[in-house]
This record gives structure tokens, sequence and C-alpha cells, in this order.
């Protein structure tokens, strides 16, 4: 009885591979293209950083190519946030980061892609006039459809961590979450 179970599961796996295989086509058939795109959207602080600034809207802008696999993408983001608090502080934010996109393999109507990057953020702070770059990490979720064959729109949820505390007198990191529309161009190449 034990075997048979063990054989029945092993099946299961068989044929679920081979039918997301087949159907792994037309799941990826535009995501293995180099796109450029845009987000907008709101950009909000959180844990201790949301006490010290107000959430806002923030755009910006990616580049992603494609890699041998065909399920991973490496891209190129960058952004423009500004921030302000309840007193007279500010934060203008511009990130600049590359990062890797992974297609799940799932068949469905959308295309959910996880993604990680790391790079650095131009940090200027008001009213002291600082101005520096520190360095930053990134994950986040994308779930897109076709909007025709050129084009895509997407949800996107990113989480942005602000590496801060590597300086003298610094006490707490940044922490950002970005939730955005962003519509991108496929190239055929």
């Amino acid at each position: 009885m034990k075997n048979r179970f063990v054989i029945l599961i092993l099946a299961s796996i068989v044929l679920f591979s081979a039918a997301d295989l087949s159907a792994a086509v037309s799941r990826k058939k535009y995501f293995t293209n180099p796109q450029l795109g845009v987000w907008y959207g709101p950009v909000t602080p959180i844990f201790k950083t949301a006490d010290l600034l107000n959430p806002d809207m923030g755009i910006g802008l990616f580049f992603r190519y494609n890699l041998p696999v065909e399920s991973v993408k490496i891209g190129l983001d960058t952004s423009f946030q500004e921030y302000k608090s309840d007193g007279v502080n500010g934060l203008t934010m511009f990130p600049v980061y590359a990062n890797a996109l992974y297609l799940l393999p799932f068949d469905l109507p959308v295309r959910l892609q996880l993604k990680a990057g790391s790079g650095m953020c131009h940090m200027y702070m008001e009213p002291d006039e600082i101005s520096q770059w520190d360095p930053m990490f990134m994950t986040g979720l994308e779930v897109s459809f076709p909007a025709g064959k050129m084009a895509n729109i997407a949800l996107r949820v990113d989480y942005l961590f602000i590496y801060e505390e590597y300086m003298d007198g610094a006490t707490e990191n940044g922490h950002f979450i970005n939730a955005a529309i962003s519509l991108y161009f496929n190239f055929n190449m």
C-alpha cells in the first residue's frame, strides 16, 4: 500500500511537470523580450521611518533584459521619491539599483514575478542640506498581464531597505514600501 502511494505521488508530480512545461511557452512569451517601463504610485515609509516622514507619490523608470534561463531577467530600476514631515524636515530619494526577476511557474492569466536586488540611494535631507549616497536592498512582487502585443500593465509592490547604520551617529535604517501601477513595453530583438 505504501509503495502504491509513493508511485501515485511520483506520477502526479511527473504529470504536473509535463503540463507546466507545455504551458511555459505561452506563459513566457512576452516575458522573454527586453522591456522598458515606467511606474507611478504611492511611496510609503514604514516601521520607525513612518514616524519621521509622511507618505507621498513616486515615479520610476526601469529596463529589463533576458538571461539564458527563460524564467529569469535582470533589471535596472530608478525612481524619484520625495517625502515631507509634519515639521520642516524633508527627504528626497533617488534610488538606483539592479535586480533579478523570476517568473513563477504558474500558468495563470496574469504573470507573477518575484524580484530582489541592491544598489545605491541618493538621499537629500532638509533643512540640513545633507546629500549622500547610501547602500540599499530591495525585494518585491509584480503581477502583470499583456495589454496587446507590445505592452504590459502591472501592479507592483517593492520593499526598499536603505542601510544607514554604517555611518557614525546613525541609529536607524530607512524602510519604504512602493505600491504602483506600471506600464512597460516589450521589444523584439
